[in-house]
């Protein structure tokens, strides 16, 4: 692998969503296993009752495939992921923030809503702008 290769395997993520329950993180890794796919790297967090599992793989295209077909929601690095409070008002000000920097969404999904929190995945012209323009502590 190139030095260049190496870089951009050590920016690309996909990140899961779970149930905070015992052997989520077992049908992440074995979904994996199953299909011959390496994870070089692991973080996860407890979000409320949901896990969120970041990872990088030695295949990143054949895990998101793998997960998916496991009945596993994920998403890619492309996906700028973000955990707001789930109330009335609260997206429409990202949004307005996003409009006032001139970022066009591409996509946006709700993935999860519980206990007054949401988490959103949105792709921009301007990934890196948006993620800038978002605090801090509400990035996963």
């Amino acid at each position: 692998m190139s030095q260049s290769q190496r870089e951009d395997a050590a920016r690309s993520r996909i990140i899961v969503f779970v149930p905070d329950e015992p052997g989520a993180l077992a049908q992440v890794t074995g979904a994996l296993g199953e299909a011959g796919i390496n994870v070089e790297s692991i973080d996860g967090r407890r979000i409320g009752e949901l896990g969120v599992i970041t990872l990088s793989t030695s295949d990143d295209d054949a895990a998101l495939h793998a997960l998916l077909e496991a009945d596993l929601r994920a998403v890619t690095s492309d996906a700028v992921v973000f955990h707001l409070p789930d109330r009335p008002g609260a997206l429409a000000g990202v949004a307005r923030r996003f409009a006032e920097h001139q970022l066009s969404v591409r996509t946006i999904h709700i993935v999860h809503r519980h206990a007054g929190e949401a988490i959103v995945a949105v792709s921009t012209d301007d990934d890196a702008a948006a993620r800038a323009l978002l605090d801090a502590g509400s990035l996963l």
